[in-house]
């Protein structure tokens, strides 16, 4: 017999394939698991049990499909859009602040909008500052403004020049931006297509007349006096255009003089336009400046003045040499009728079809102009219409079969672009298959892949240092919708869902997010699902848990554990004791459980060898609760409460060792579990075995 303790010091492997049980000669088998449920992986090597998912509110259908969408203006000012049906009629609301913005009379606001929840699957989306561009093969392009924090609009965007075939049902499905355009392609009638804006330069100017005020547009010619950029004269007509080349985005206001940003590109002047132009004097001067134009609802008109839609010649008049920053139209030159399914601008425009991959960009260095466009095939792999996430120096995007999640990124060994399988390790991961990406940057670089079954996997990445790193996610319930957004308090980035839960019976759609850790202590861990907190004076009924009515909750109360309890129909519970800080919802479980173990033995490998663990060890970090064992069933529980803690008080999280006698005897497996499933948080460091081989 040979005694050994191989030190299990890395899980950057993450959960690895069923078919690689009998891979030892892989380095990455020695820092994988067989399972790694409800664990995140750390890029430096160690694994956290997830937190739990917070209760924000119900969605707005419990039966239609719902969709997020993450909006971000800045770091400090981040939203959450929900798309869904209400009674049958589409709407949109808007979360913030983990929780619902109230419009007028303290009612949440709603905003009507075209998409049923039928389309919400393919509805795509765009950001530039505080407008949202959203495309749909079956719809107009919109624009959504935000005008506030309780004042969304959305409108349908202006096109001078629109092509001829976009029509009913044959609207672009994907959109981005590239080089200061807005690119968008794929109709149903072309779908290799892709339209590219008019473009132009940004500059500060200020519009001047010698005319008399004006009371609603006209004919009026207005010069512009640049601030070291260049001036030109246009023409202001009522329904027509601000010619010559010239725009408008936004103004400030610098000691009673109107300043505008410039923009090249003409900009539609609607039909209905009918507003007021108030001018100032300059004292001592003929000059006069536009100080505000309003509409006649005496509201400032600003959507007449921003350059948020492609400019005015989508093609260029027949016989007419473009220009370089003009409108552009290519198709892509495949063997295959394939659909764009995304778009993706980095140095060159990515693009990814049903069959294959693409790079758009100059034919030369510079930059994309109609006469210098260069499309390169640059592989087959194909993806589906999941949204894509950038990672680094790569996009990720599902593979068109949903079980395989790619990296397109150029490859210097090769000199080209190409797109690697970061499921090849872990192929069963995706299990019936993947819907939806997201990826939250802070504080670990995580990819978050919604499964068809409501399950999620889990991808942590850092490919600077090799690390691809899956685990599962799974909850009491299922997952229909995700989105990952930035909340500045936490400087953290936030996973928010929609998950289908059961309550008194009934299914119920909520929408949740998941917490954070904190290094608080006991009381403030938070691993409960679809829970919610009490922080305040002492307890000992806790209500407002109706989401969660007829349901068997897990209570921490003031950071120890409390016997479960169930909800009342009322939506509270009574605990046997008060407490200040409360957290009660859906318990969780959370599993490790690495690969067979890998001791060698004195003749070789100790595989298929009878072999018993005698005792582990575990180092551990801000953790209490748990056991470990063989199986989930079989556990021998670990302590953390010492002879020195004081009686009726919780003890305090541990960081160190702790050594447990492993309760099985002599088998060939050689696996070891390590089980989590109180409401308490858990990081393994290193899990070092003791192995008796029996030669």
């Amino acid at each position: 017999m040979s005694i050994a303790t191989p030190p299990l010091t890395s899980f950057t492997a993450g959960e690895l394939s069923p078919r690689l049980e009998g891979r030892v000669d892989l380095a990455k088998y020695f820092n994988g698991c067989r399972t790694l449920l409800n664990f995140h992986v750390h890029p430096h090597g160690g694994i956290s049990r997830r937190c739990g998912f917070r209760f924000v509110g119900h969605a707005m259908d419990h039966d239609a499909p719902g969709l997020l969408i993450p909006f971000e203006f800045n770091p400090d000012q981040t939203y959450i859009l929900e798309f869904g049906e209400q009674d049958g009629t589409p709407k949109m609301c808007v979360f913030a602040d983990h929780g619902l913005v109230q419009g007028a009379d303290d009612r949440p606001f709603e905003l009507d909008v075209p998409y049923a929840a039928s389309e919400l699957e393919r509805l795509r989306y765009v950001q530039s500052n505080d407008v949202l561009v959203l495309v749909h093969k079956d719809h107009p392009p919109r624009t959504l403004t935000r005008r506030g924090h309780a004042q969304w609009e959305l409108a349908e965007m202006e096109f001078l020049g629109r092509p001829e075939a976009w029509g009913e049902g044959n609207y672009p499905s994907c959109c981005c931006f590239f080089e200061q355009r807005l690119v968008l392609a794929a109709t149903p009638e072309q779908p290799g297509t892709i339209w590219f804006s008019r473009t132009g330069h940004m500059h500060d100017f200020r519009l001047r007349t010698c005319e008399a005020p004006m009371e609603a547009w006209r004919d009026r010619v207005v010069s512009g006096t640049g601030t070291g950029a260049y001036a030109e004269k246009f023409t202001v007509r009522a329904g027509g255009l601000f010619d010559a080349g010239s725009g408008v985005r936004g103004r400030s206001t610098d000691g009673g003089d109107c300043y505008y940003r410039y923009r090249g590109g003409r900009i539609y002047a609607p039909d209905s336009a009918n507003m007021e132009v108030t001018f100032v004097e300059t004292p001592g001067s003929t000059a006069r400046y536009i100080e505000t134009v309003h509409g006649p609802d005496g509201l400032l008109r600003e959507e007449f003045w921003e350059l948020v839609m492609p400019g005015d010649r989508i093609v260029s008049e027949a016989g007419q040499e473009p220009l370089d920053d003009d409108a552009m139209e290519i198709t892509l030159a495949g063997r295959e009728g394939n659909n764009i399914e995304f778009l993706v601008p980095r140095a060159r425009l990515w693009v990814g079809t049903s069959g294959g991959e693409w790079t758009v960009g100059s034919s030369d260095s510079g930059v994309l102009t109609p006469s210098c466009v260069k499309a390169d095939h640059q592989g087959s792999c194909g993806s589906q219409g999941a949204r894509p996430e950038t990672v680094g120096c790569e996009a990720l995007f599902i593979q068109r079969s949903g079980s395989k999640v790619r990296g397109m990124g150029y490859r210097d060994e090769s000199d080209a672009y190409a797109s690697r399988d970061l499921t090849l390790l872990s192929e069963h991961i995706a299990g019936p298959g993947l819907t939806q990406l997201a990826y939250a940057q802070e504080p670990d670089s995580v990819v978050y892949a919604l499964r068809k079954d409501g399950a999620l996997a889990c991808l942590t990445m850092e490919p600077d240092e090799d690390v691809v790193a899956w685990s599962r996610l799974q909850t009491d319930g299922q997952i229909t919708a995700i989105a990952c957004v930035h909340h500045g308090p936490s400087r953290r980035d936030e996973l928010w869902v929609l998950v289908r839960r059961e309550r008194a019976g009934q299914s119920v759609c909520n929408v949740e997010y998941l917490e954070a850790r904190t290094d608080m202590g006991a009381a403030s861990a938070f691993f409960v699902d679809s829970g919610l907190t009490h922080a305040g004076e002492p307890v000992r009924t806790l209500c407002g848990l109706d989401h969660l009515a007829g349901r068997v909750v897990t209570v921490l109360a003031d950071g120890a554990v409390h016997p479960e309890v169930t909800v009342d129909t009322d939506g509270s519970i009574t605990l046997e004791r008060e407490a200040s800080v409360i957290h009660a919802g859906l318990p969780f479980e959370s599993v490790v459980q690495p690969m067979r173990l890998e001791a060698g033995s004195n003749r070789g490998t100790a595989q298929t060898k009878r072999k018993r663990i005698v005792r582990v060890a575990v180092r551990f970090h801000d953790t209490l609760g748990g056991g470990i064992g063989p199986a989930p069933d079989n556990l021998e529980p670990v302590y953390f409460r010492s002879p020195a803690d004081r009686m009726d008080n919780p003890p305090e999280l541990w960081a160190g060792d702790k050594r447990v006698l492993f309760p099985k005897g002599w088998n060939r497996d050689g696996v070891l579990t390590v089980v989590q499933r109180q409401p308490l948080p858990m990081t393994v460091l290193m899990i070092v075995p003791e192995v008796v081989v029996n030669e």
